[in-house]
């Protein structure tokens, strides 16, 4: 498709530049190497912006740094600048602000678990083979958008901030000192962690005074 697009864009450039068969199919192969990965929305808009650009046939170096001003032109960072961003934003994804949702969304395909404790050799390429596919997506006018988390209200907790002025006034303390005590009411109902954290706090709190039994 490239060849034939430059063929049709130069015309007798494009022959004098390649002037055998053999030159032809030589350098097809040289371009197919250095554009593997790049899928067509991404060169198709990199073959606009050259014959915009180049009166005679564009190099591989030439074409290749067309493309990088389309990651620009949308906003988007290039495949590497996205994955040490991805990578340096593993922890706590959604709370990040992200240069753009493709990032965000290529770390999430690849797993943020996988960014955390694998090898770059073996998450590098996955990022890379999800980021691509993302980039075209915007290139086709596609709009990501990264989904904000929904807190729904948990009707059975305890009312916290009448629990802290009640346990407050009991041992006679600011509130800000109770209040990190009770940090595992936040955690999920049920789960062991949250009674770990429930069994600390109500020896914590018995130090300081409190004889009650805190809420399960």
């Amino acid at each position: 498709m490239l060849f034939a697009r430059f063929k049709a864009i130069y015309t007798h450039k494009f022959a004098s530049a390649y002037a055998t068969t053999e030159e032809v199919k030589l350098a097809k192969r040289e371009w197919a190497i250095a554009l593997k990965g790049f899928q067509e929305p991404l060169l198709a808009y990199a073959v606009e912006r050259t014959k915009e650009r180049y009166a005679w046939p564009p190099t591989i170096s030439e074409f290749l740094a067309v493309i990088q001003t389309a990651y620009k032109a949308y906003g988007l960072p290039e495949p590497r600048q996205a994955y040490l961003e991805a990578c340096s934003c593993r922890h706590n994804p959604r709370e990040k602000h992200w240069t753009h949702p493709a990032v965000y969304f290529a770390g999430s395909e690849t797993g943020w678990h996988a960014l955390s404790t694998e090898e770059e050799r073996t998450t590098w390429p996955l990022f890379e083979k999800h980021y691509t596919r993302l980039v075209d997506k915007v290139i086709n006018g596609e709009k990501l958008i990264i989904p904000k988390p929904i807190m729904i209200e948990d009707k059975s907790a305890p009312d916290v901030e009448s629990l802290l002025k009640a346990i407050s006034d009991k041992v006679n303390l600011d509130e800000s000192d109770i209040a990190p005590h009770l940090y595992y009411l936040y955690k999920t109902n049920g789960t062991k962690i949250r009674a770990i954290y429930r069994e600390k706090a109500q020896k914590a709190l018995k130090l300081l005074g409190y004889e009650g039994d805190l809420p399960v």
